[in-house]
This record gives structure tokens, sequence and C-alpha cells, in this order.
């Protein structure tokens, strides 16, 4: 998992600088060293070397991670390094990086071409070497992101409203009281008047918050007159909006230092999933809305955390919680007593993440619709109705390359935060069975700050029921939607 995400921000060892190095570099840190011999040299030459790839490498061992190429703009690089080095030849696609480490050891980064099946995807080896030799080999996959063959900007949905962040990539959003409220990682979070969203002029950014140095928002809750934010570093933090264009700090639970990522509400019970350090759901007493009370820390039954078995997602319904604990896959546990959750279920998938879940009941039955984040990842339809037995009962599949980062359910639709592939709206039948009805393409290659991250995108989704669909996309901010007849 480490190295996982290392690779993906490009610090598999920390870097503080790029260029040539006066080192001579071995043999096996040049093209020639790599085993390129069952290669199709001749169909790379219809390549597009150009716009936003995303990538997913494989290390060989089971272990994946995600990946950009930015062949555009000012500083174009490839898995989060700066591009030294672009050749794209008859036969020949090579990108290479050369850095240097805190300890001042070079490091160079291979990317060549294997073979293409079509101009906007691309197989291919990397290599790493760390002071002229090699240490770190694998195979990459990538694709152009591009708008999916055959569809149009939108269909049965109609953008009303578009508001840009002022500051930060927009996470999450959560309308309460005619306000949205939006994260944005390391921007903090922005406040937004929607009471009127369809009115030109009414809507407008009334406050703004901005988190310590270092520390990153992810997901927001509203209950009430309180406001909760997943701080990456401290926790939860907590506001009062009883008044939204002057929110006021109250205090920070629990006091020390924690990765929070995804919250979840229900009665007088505020559940947060933190993956770092310690694995665990921190469940608090919220009677008190501004006075939390930490009432345990449940870390999921058999769940190992340094296999990546940690929660990232949290969704409390109906005495149960649905924990995604991302290689674990999704565990259910029964929290009638909140301060004593016990698993009695869970459904995991081989080489697959679970990230993210929203559950509903349709007759008889009780679904969760839920997905992970990574190549290949997509929505899939669990049958839970009886905790003890999970089935799966459905899935959307749309394309290996873009991934789904929110869910919301509302009636018999859900609609889906599916990053470059936009907002996804899909009807539920009793059966699990999901069709598409409607979608928005949000993604656009030219848009400011595209080509950053894997995970970039709509991000996330809320629909409060007051006809509107409330949605935060990483580069254009407040997105409000409706969907036509």
């Amino acid at each position: 998992m480490n190295r996982l995400l290392a690779l993906s921000l490009g610090a598999l060892l920390p870097l503080v600088g790029c260029g040539k190095n006066e080192t001579p570099l071995r043999q096996d840190c040049e093209l020639e060293a790599l085993e390129l011999s069952t290669c199709d040299a001749a169909s790379l030459a219809t390549v597009q070397s150009e716009g936003v790839w995303n990538m997913d490498f494989d290390f060989g061992d089971g272990e994946h991670a995600p990946g950009v190429i930015q062949f555009q703009g000012s500083t174009p690089h490839v898995a989060g390094l700066p591009m030294s080095q672009k050749r794209v030849e008859p036969g020949l696609l090579l990108l290479t990086s050369d850095v240097t480490n805190a300890n001042g050891v070079p490091l160079r980064y291979l990317f060549a071409g294997c073979r293409s099946s079509r101009p906007t995807q691309l197989s291919g080896v990397f290599r790493r070497c760390s002071n002229g030799t090699a240490d770190l080999n694998g195979t990459f996959e990538a694709a152009r992101v591009t708008r999916r063959a055959g569809e149009d900007e939108a269909s049965k949905v109609e953008l009303v409203l578009e508001v840009p962040l002022p500051s930060g990539s927009a996470r999450d959003v959560f309308v309460a009281g005619g306000h949205a409220y939006v994260s944005a990682y390391e921007g903090g979070l922005h406040i937004v008047d929607v009471s009127a969203p369809t009115e030109p002029g009414r809507s407008r950014l009334v406050a703004s918050l901005k988190p310590s140095s270092g520390d990153v928002w992810n997901e927001v809750w509203v209950q009430g007159q309180t406001l909760y934010v997943a701080s990456s570093t401290k926790g939860v933090l907590i506001y009062d909006v009883t008044k939204p264009s002057e929110p006021l700090y109250k205090k920070t639970v629990p006091g020390t230092a924690l990765d929070a990522r995804a919250l979840s509400l229900d009665g007088n019970w505020l559940y947060v999933a933190a993956p770092y350090p310690n694995a665990e759901v921190l469940v608090f007493d919220v009677t008190k809305p501004q006075e939390p009370t930490l009432s345990k820390r449940y870390f999921v039954e058999n769940a190992q955390p340094l296999l990546g078995d940690r929660p990232y997602g949290v969704h409390a319904r109906n005495g149960k919680l649905y924990v995604s604990n991302w290689s674990y896959g999704l565990a259910v546990a029964d929290v009638t007593t909140p301060s004593n959750p016990k698993r009695v279920g869970s459904f995991s998938y081989t080489g697959a993440t679970s990230r993210t879940a929203v559950v509903g009941t349709f007759g008889s039955r009780t679904l969760a619709f839920e997905a992970g984040q990574a190549w290949d990842s997509h929505l899939r339809v669990l049958d839970v109705t009886s905790p003890e037995n999970i089935t799966q009962a459905g899935e959307f599949k749309l394309r290996p390359e873009v991934s789904v980062q929110a869910l919301a359910l509302s009636g018999e639709r859900l609609y889906v935060a599916h990053y470059q592939d936009g907002l996804r709206v899909l009807q539920v039948s009793p059966s699990g069975a999901l069709e598409q009805v409607g979608y928005y393409n949000t993604w656009r290659e030219a848009d400011s700050g595209r080509g950053a991250s894997f995970y970039e995108g709509l991000s996330g989704i809320k629909v409060p029921g007051d006809g509107f669909i409330y949605a935060s996309e990483t580069s254009r901010g407040l997105l409000v939607f409706r969907e036509q007849p």
C-alpha cells in the first residue's frame, strides 16, 4: 500500500531536485537495457503523445498503483515526476525522469511503450534506477482521458449553476439550510448560498475556511447548526454555522493526530473513518452536537492494516454500519448499540478495493451500492438483506481507466460521481439491476489543473430532495444539476 501510493505521487524516495546528475549511470538505466523483444513496436506509430493519460502500474507481485501522464502544459510529468525526456519516434515511445532524493542519490525513471491497440491506448514497461542500479521494474497500462465514444456533453441532465472555488480542488459537498458546504483539500472549505440556484446573482460565496499548514480537508457533514469537517491531520473539526457566512470554530476531536477521511451521522451518533495511523472507525456520541464524546474506537474484526485493510468510507443506517475497508472489502457491523459495534458480515473481492458505499431498501431487499478506487474499479450492487450472507446482485461498468469517488441515493435513483466520466444517473430495479438514464460529462481537458491526479473530475455528490443534484468537481468547483423529463 505504501509503495502503491508513493509511486502515484512520484515519491518512492524523497525528491529534492531534478535534471541530469554528474554521476555516470549504469547501462541498465538506458533504453537498451529494457526487455522489449516481445513488444509490437510498429503498433506504437499512431499513439497520441499529447493530452492527459491515466495509468495503472503493475509491480508484478499483485500490487498496483495509479498514475497520470501529463503531456501538455508548461510542466509535463509522468506519475507525478517531472518529464526530463520525451522520445516519440516510429516504433518508439520513451519517457524519462531524472531526479535526486533528499540524500543526493540520483534516481532515473524510464517508461517505454510496448504496444498499442489504438491511438489513445498504451501498454509498456517501467524501471527505476537508484544511483545507477535498477531497483524496481514493472509494467503499465495507460489510456488518454477523452469523452466516452458516442456521448454528448449531457443527456437528460442540465447544468443550472457553476461556482468556481477561490482556492483548492473540490473534494466533497454537503447541502443544508440553503447553503452548500464544499471541502477543497488544502484549499479548506467554501460555503455557497444556493437558496435559489436557478436565479442569476442569488448564488454566491459567503464564507471560506482555511486549514492549517500541511492539513487537507476531506468529507463534510452538517447537522442542524453544526458543521463537521474530516481533517487529514487533526481528526474532526467542529464549527457552529448558525450564521453560515460567519462560521465559528468550536473544537477538534478526538484531540490527537488522526487522518479522518469520511463521516456518517445517524441519529445522535457520528461515525468517522480514519485509515491512519490506526485503521479505525471512531464512534462519537453527538447528543450535544458541538461537544462530541468519543464512545468507541472500532477496529474491523480480522482486518490486517499492514496488508491494506483500512477504512476509507462509512455509511450508517438503521442500526448497521457499512465500512468500506479498502482491500478487506465491505464490512457490515451491528451498531444497535453504537458504543459496541460488532461485525456481522463482509464481502471481499480478489484484486479489488472498497472505497465508498450507500445503502437503501427496495421492496423486501436491502441493497448496498459500493465502489472501489483504482484501475478497473467499478460500481457493484450487493444484497445485504442478510449481512451474514451477502451476495452480489449487479454491477455497473464504464471503462477501466476511470474510477468512482462518491454515491448518493434518492428513491430509486442512484447518482454517481464518476471522476472523469462525470455525473451518472442510474435507475435501480428491485432486483439490483442498474440502468443509466442520464449523464453529464463535466471533465474537460483544457480546464485548469487537469492532469494532476488519477483522481480528478466529479468528486462529491448530494441529492437532498429539493429537485437539484449538487456536486463537487475538482477543477470546476460547485456544480448544480437538474434532471430533465
